[in-house]
């Protein structure tokens, strides 16, 4: 072969290389776009598979500080993943998080790690729904209450489900669901729910939020190792910040927060429970906020299981594949124990 035959083969050769380097060198810098397109996925194998490429690669290049071009040009044009206050780079729910009490964690029987000590259960212990002196108002059909379902992917059945029933019964409601699918509180840089909670709360000025997450917080906190003592007061932090966004511009509005169901393997046995422990711990602090238990009541005994019993004695396939979510006949439980909640303060018709 003559070299002005070998010399386009070589040219073709050079060019793919520098498309390789240009595309692996766009990928170290926007790896929490990748993430938060992984995040963004349905539950499956595709979206384990992108998240477990693309948490290490995020994990490397902010310790080589090769997203600081990124967050620049994000701040500078106002993208409000990047903004950034007088604590550097926290994001607002770090920085309001910081801004919270120190909670007191109970760890539950499910939350404690194989081979830990029992930890005695306090004296005490925070009540599923906070009591109430009276409702807080009465909804009409001319006045009906405004209910915002939102959260990550469990919160998208949930809502339609509380939709449904809602309708059914002819309740003087109004249902908005809001899932944000792949979010939660220990990824803020990614999905900051500080912003997203006051943005909602303007946009829809709810009278109820019902707050359902958990599913996607099974990473660590400010170097804690995740379901720790330190992890789970920050993420009871976390907690009460939101639920002061959304209460923040309606004292009268109350935020139900929806703990994750017990799963059916490690390691989200123990992450779920700690973190149904962390919301409990957020109640007291939150004047508006509440804990709605659905992990027990949608349990055998505690433990996970597929099916669950309606009230009219069927036997219902109430879970996923994933062994994490509701299936959508499934979500019906919950839903009607979201409901029972609501009807703890708010009378209906």
């Amino acid at each position: 072969m003559s070299e002005e035959s070998e010399e386009p083969l070589t040219s073709a050769r050079q060019a793919g290389r520098v498309i390789r380097i240009a595309l692996i060198t766009a990928l170290l810098l926007n790896t929490a776009g990748v993430v938060r397109a992984g995040l963004g996925m349905p539950p499956g194998p595709t979206r384990d598979a992108v998240l477990a490429v693309a948490h290490p690669l995020d994990a490397i290049a902010g310790a080589l500080d090769l997203n600081r071009p990124r967050t620049s040009l994000d701040a500078m044009l106002g993208h409000p993943d990047s903004v950034t206050g007088d604590d550097g780079q926290r994001t607002h729910l770090e920085q309001d998080a910081a801004r919270q009490q120190q909670p007191v964690v109970q760890p539950s029987a499910a939350a404690q790690a194989p081979g830990s000590p029992a930890t005695a259960p306090a004296a005490d212990p925070e009540p599923r729904l906070a009591p109430v002196a009276a409702d807080v108002r009465h909804a009409t059909a001319a006045d009906p209450l405004r209910v915002l379902v939102t959260g990550d992917s469990l919160s998208d059945f949930d809502g339609q489900q509380l939709a449904r029933l809602v309708a059914s019964e002819h309740l003087p409601a109004k249902v908005r669901v809001q899932a944000r699918n792949g979010t939660g509180l220990t990824q803020p840089s990614v999905f900051d729910w500080s912003d997203e909670a006051a943005q909602e709360a303007v946009d829809f000025d709810p009278d109820v939020v019902i707050m359902v997450l958990g599913a996607n917080d099974g990473w660590p906190l400010d170097g804690a190792d995740v379901g720790s003592n330190v992890w789970n007061a920050e993420y009871s932090r976390r907690v009460e910040a939101v639920a002061r966004d959304f209460i923040a511009g309606d004292p009268q509005r109350r935020v139900y927060w929806v703990g994750p169901p017990v799963p059916r393997s490690a390691p989200w046995i123990h992450i779920f429970a700690r973190i149904n422990d962390a919301v409990r711990a957020a109640v007291p602090n939150v004047p508006g906020l509440r804990y709605v238990d659905v992990a027990d009541p949608t349990s055998d005994h505690g433990h996970y299981t597929d099916y669950l019993t309606d009230p009219d004695g069927h036997r219902v396939l109430a879970r996923q594949h994933d062994g994490i979510h509701f299936s959508f006949p499934g979500s019906v439980f919950p839903a009607r124990i979201i409901l029972t909640a609501i009807r703890g303060e708010y009378t209906l018709g």
